[in-house]
């Protein structure tokens, strides 16, 4: 298990108020910022991505080699796939499958997760993302928040080799991870989070349970 530190920069400072601006939340930047350590090749997939309008992840993972495929059920996507259900794609289609912000909302978890796995060729990548200590958000419903044990256990009896990224690590990151949108404005927004960002610091130095607060759990996957 790692845990992504990003750097307290003035070009990290100013991407966080740009992201602000655009009303990203802070775990949703903080995951992006994670993403550019991310290469993708190859034929892809993304599961849950709506109708592919306003995923910003794109602009950070290294996808240029790589043909994407949009597919959801609830919104108007390219490929109209209901992710509860068997998944009407042949074995071995892909070479790689992208899941976030999505296996939250879905009852049948664990059926998607082995549907990734059918899909996907051999030596395939599954790229999941999944918030933990964030605010319930139904879209159009919303599940469950696996801890990163249960995550990495549920992925490895799939099939899948894992390595398992904790993003937005520790108590004062989670607590303005969920109050940080009653600041209102960018500026303030940003002002808070570093002064919340220089706490989590200093009480990552004496804390024993520091890794025990997360916001949410990158899963990087291959299947065997």
């Amino acid at each position: 298990m790692k845990i992504f530190n990003y750097p307290l920069s003035f070009n990290f400072i100013k991407y966080t108020y740009l992201s602000f601006k655009k009303k990203l939340s802070l775990i949703r930047l903080t995951h992006n910022y994670f993403l550019k350590t991310i290469s993708i090749k190859g034929k892809t997939i993304d599961l849950g991505a709506g109708d592919g309008s306003n995923l910003t992840y794109y602009d950070f993972i290294n996808c240029d080699e790589s043909k994407i495929e949009k597919a959801d059920f609830y919104k108007d996507a390219e490929n109209k796939i209901d992710l509860e259900s068997k998944i009407t794609i042949d074995d071995h289609e892909y070479d790689n499958v992208i899941l976030f912000n999505t296996i939250e909302h879905i009852e049948n978890y664990k059926n998607l997760i082995s549907e990734c796995y059918r899909i996907l060729k051999n030596k395939g990548n599954l790229e999941l993302f999944v918030p933990f200590l964030v605010l319930h958000h139904p879209d159009p419903k919303d599940i469950f928040r696996p801890t990163h044990y249960y995550l990495e256990k549920l992925l490895k009896e799939k099939g899948f080799k894992v390595e398992i990224t904790l993003i937005g690590v520790g108590p004062f990151f989670a607590s303005y991870q969920n109050i940080f949108r009653y600041f209102k404005f960018p500026f303030l927004q940003t002002i808070f989070f570093i002064f919340f960002d220089i706490l989590n610091r200093i009480i990552r130095i004496f804390s024993k349970d520091f890794s025990n607060y997360y916001c949410g759990i990158h899963a990087s996957c291959i299947k065997k």
